[in-house]
């Protein structure tokens, strides 16, 4: 459950955008909005002087207290927080500080006066924040979905390769999928993709037929147990709507796109509106790299993503980390 969120702005209109997807699900979750502006000063005076950073420090401020008496985020706990700093950095910090559960924010931001982008912090923060991170592309399905009279479906594809890494997307999303879909009823599609032979690419059609069979059998057993699971409260109690698709390229990260933005081929499954998956993961089943088919999604999908960093894979980096800082 997401208790608290975190809202990342840069000051620009395009940033915004992330508010009301947040408050949705802050006010489903009775969840409090953590609303971050943070302002590098060598991006906008050089070398800052102190007095400096205290008149931007005012400027945030102000500009974040404008946006909490906003009616969109009205009847919600808010808390504003004016930083000087890296902007990734600080957005972690806030992340580790204030025990976030989600951050949400816009792939794409730009103003005059703060010179950087949201794409390219979004990129960091997927990589290593100890949150999931929803990044919302400019009005794709999912944000023209929302603002309709009427609320429906929200359909979130789950990327999975076979290993439990990438299963951990599984519980943030069906979260998501409920809180944006709320009063209807949310859903998943569990999506694999068989990775072709590279061979394909050279018409040698036998290596593909014998990939195929070998692969697709063990393919839909393991989509059939993960839905079976989700279903006898692995996750925890989830009533939401389940699906499968299985499908095959040579390309994993646009066969994924592909399928959520238009539908599994040959089948009555339906778009999705976003996509869940993990920055880690490894199969034997799959034989793919789920962390190198994110990134790929990531700076290519033209839907919005929620990006689960798993908690194992989060420790054993950090100890690795610590581990080198203690080489001499």
């Amino acid at each position: 459950m997401f208790k608290h969120i975190l809202v990342p702005l840069d000051g620009s209109v395009r940033a915004e955008q992330a508010i009301p997807v947040a408050a949705r699900i802050a006010r489903l979750h009775h969840s409090a909005l953590v609303l971050l502006e943070s302002i590098n000063p060598m991006d906008e005076m050089g070398l800052a002087t102190l007095p400096r950073e205290h008149l931007l420090i005012d400027m945030e401020n102000l500009y974040l207290q404008n946006i909490a008496r906003s009616p969109e985020v009205a009847g919600l706990e808010i808390i504003t927080l004016a930083r000087i700093g890296l902007p990734a950095e600080q957005i972690l910090l806030a992340a580790r500080a204030y025990a976030i559960d989600l951050v949400v924010m816009c792939s794409h931001g730009r103003t005059g006066l703060k010179r950087w982008t949201m794409g390219s912090i979004a990129q960091k923060i997927t990589r290593t924040s100890p949150a999931p991170v929803l990044v919302l592309q400019e009005d794709d399905p999912l944000q023209q979905q929302l603002r309709a009279p009427h609320p429906s479906t929200v359909r979130i594809m789950v990327a999975l390769d076979g290993s439990e890494l990438a299963e951990t997307a599984i519980a943030p999303a069906a979260e998501l999928s409920m809180a944006l879909s709320a009063p209807a009823t949310g859903a998943l599609q569990l999506t694999c993709v068989i990775h072709l032979p590279s061979s394909f690419e050279y018409g040698q059609e036998d290596s593909v037929s014998r990939a195929l069979k070998q692969e697709t059998p063990r393919a839909l057993a393991y989509l059939q147990s993960i839905e079976q699971q989700i279903r006898n409260g692995r996750f925890g109690p989830l009533p939401i709507e389940l699906s499968t698709a299985l499908c095959h390229n040579l390309d994993v990260a646009t066969q994924m796109i592909n399928t959520a933005e238009r539908g599994a081929a040959a089948t009555d499954h339906h778009s999705c509106q976003l996509i869940a998956l993990t920055t880690h993961g490894h199969s034997g089943l799959q034989r793919w790299l789920t962390g190198s088919v994110t990134e790929r999604i990531l700076s290519r999908a033209r839907i919005s993503l929620l990006v689960v960093r798993p908690q194992q894979q989060s420790r054993r980096s950090e100890q690795l980390s610590e581990q080198g800082k203690r080489v001499p």
